[in-house]
Parts: structure tokens; C-alpha cells; sequence
């Protein structure tokens, strides 16, 4: 990649996708090289087939919609199953672990100057533990460049003036119902995953979005 790349993570979510549609379809953004990343996150929630199966299906989209846009796409493992016998509902936050994997993704890539993060205008009136942890997520990945002669590249918000239910509506209709949402998700013997419908995540959704056929 050329100087100046921008590193986009990708969870899946609708959130993430906004940030990477905005990326990909935003004139501001179009000379700059794209790096896309996908942390398979194994732990007790039980969503990391869900959201990677989310991911294939959002990246075949764009690109087949957006030939003139390529990019390149990276993923990793984080997996926190061997958490259990603590018997704890803790375990790392995913933007912890998102900017912890972003940064040492860029220090492997110097010519990557900014991360692109799916926060959005819903996130920052939220206040509270969020925005504390949203903070915290970015000394993580300022702390992982402590020994580096480069300062660390900008964090960048490409949503960050929409709310969730704005980038739904942005979206266009077929990429919106690529993404997945779900905290707690089952899966069918197909291993197609099914919502749960009861999660904050699912609720959230549920109050803007129309049902899909």
C-alpha cells in the first residue's frame, strides 16, 4: 500500500459497515489505499461465526458494487473461551481488543496513518462507562507505540455525526441486511445464525429497522 493508507476494522456490525461504506464511497477518501480487518472474537457471547459470516457476505458486496475501489483485506483470532474456568462475566471489551490489534497492525504497516472506527453519534450521547472506555481503547493503542520513532496514525470516525439508526437508513437496502447485530446468537444445524431478539443490540435495532423478508 501507499503512504497514507487507511486501516478500516470491520466487525461485521452496522456501525463498521457504515464507516467502511463511507470510506469506500465518500469522494474525501478516495486516494487513499484501504486496509480491512476482521478480529474473529471467540469468546462466551458466541458471535464470532455470526459476524464472520457477516464480513464475507459485506466484502463480496463491495466488491461487486465497487470494482474501482479495491482494498485489502486482512483478519486475526482473539480468542478468550479459556476465560471460563474463572467463572466470570468479565472478559476484554472488543474495542480494547480492536485497539490493540489495530495498532500492531500499523506498526507492521508504517505507510497506514489512520484507523477508521465505527463510533457514531449514538456512542458519544451515550456518555458514561462508554465514552470512559472509548478513551481508554485509544490509550491501548497509543501505548503500543511507545516504542516507536513514528507518532501512532490519527483515529478517524467516518459516522461519527449519524446516529445507529441513521446509518441503517444510509445504508443501501441490500448491504443492511448483510450486517449482523446480535449479541447472543444461536445457530440453526445449516449453522445459519439466528438473533436473539432480546439482547440491548437487538432492542436498539428493532425500535428503526423494518422486518426483512
Amino acid at each position: 500500500m501507499k503512504r497514507n493508507a487507511i486501516l478500516c476494522m470491520l466487525s461485521g456490525g452496522i456501525d463498521s459497515t457504515g464507516a467502511l461504506h463511507q470510506l469506500l464511497s465518500d469522494a474525501d477518501y478516495a486516494n487513499r489505499d484501504l486496509l480491512v480487518h476482521h478480529i474473529i472474537l471467540q469468546n462466551r457471547e458466541n458471535r464470532a461465526q455470526a459476524e464472520l459470516d457477516a464480513v464475507s457476505r459485506i466484502l463480496d458486496y463491495y466488491q461487486r458494487h465497487f470494482p474501482d475501489r479495491p482494498f485489502v483485506y486482512t483478519e486475526s483470532i482473539f480468542n478468550t473461551m479459556g476465560f471460563a474456568p474463572l467463572q466470570s462475566m468479565r472478559f476484554p471489551f472488543d474495542m480494547d481488543v480492536c485497539a490493540f490489534m489495530a495498532a500492531n497492525i500499523a506498526v507492521a504497516d508504517k505507510n497506514i496513518r489512520e484507523v477508521a472506527m465505527g463510533r457514531t453519534q449514538t456512542d458519544l450521547a451515550g456518555g458514561g462507562d462508554l465514552k470512559l472506555r472509548m478513551e481508554r481503547a485509544q490509550r491501548i493503542f497509543k501505548s503500543v507505540y511507545s516504542l516507536e520513532r513514528e507518532s501512532p496514525p490519527n483515529y478517524i470516525f467516518p459516522v461519527v455525526n449519524f446516529s445507529k439508526a441513521q446509518i441503517w437508513g444510509m445504508l443501501p437496502d441490500e448491504l443492511r441486511k448483510l450486517t449482523w447485530y446480535c449479541r447472543h446468537p444461536s445457530y440453526q444445524a445449516d449453522g445459519k445464525a439466528i438473533s436473539c431478539g432480546v439482547c440491548s443490540t437487538c432492542k436498539e435495532v428493532a425500535a428503526f429497522r423494518k422486518p426483512i423478508n
